[in-house]
């Protein structure tokens, strides 16, 4: 089960660069769509939430060797809020950008 969260944690964190780039290519271009580009930020923001999700389960697993410390853990940490902030932005970004177009 490590094994899988560790290999999805890296597709997420490659996956997101890979979007990165596209999305850094297709600004270039004069004819770019911009639902495209904001459904794609949306997606790179959901993949790095979605990394270090996994990342910081990754971390209370390991640290609930101790019930004190297994109180602590049940807090988030600020980076921890902040990037389920961005993975939330990220969903409404991806439905902002298939709701518009049909307006």
């Amino acid at each position: 089960m490590q094994i899988l969260a560790l290999v999805l944690r890296f597709c997420c964190f490659a996956f997101a660069l890979f979007l990165l780039y596209q999305v850094s290519t297709a600004v270039q271009q004069p004819d770019f769509v911009l639902m495209d580009i904001v459904a794609d930020v949306g997606t790179i923001l959901i993949c790095i939430d979605l990394g270090f999700f996994l990342n910081y389960q990754k971390l209370k697993k390991l640290s609930n060797a101790n019930e004190a410390q297994a109180k602590a853990a049940l807090e988030p940490t600020k980076l921890e809020k902040i990037t389920r902030k961005l993975g939330h932005l990220g969903i409404m970004l991806i439905i902002c950008s298939w709701i518009v177009p049909l307006l």
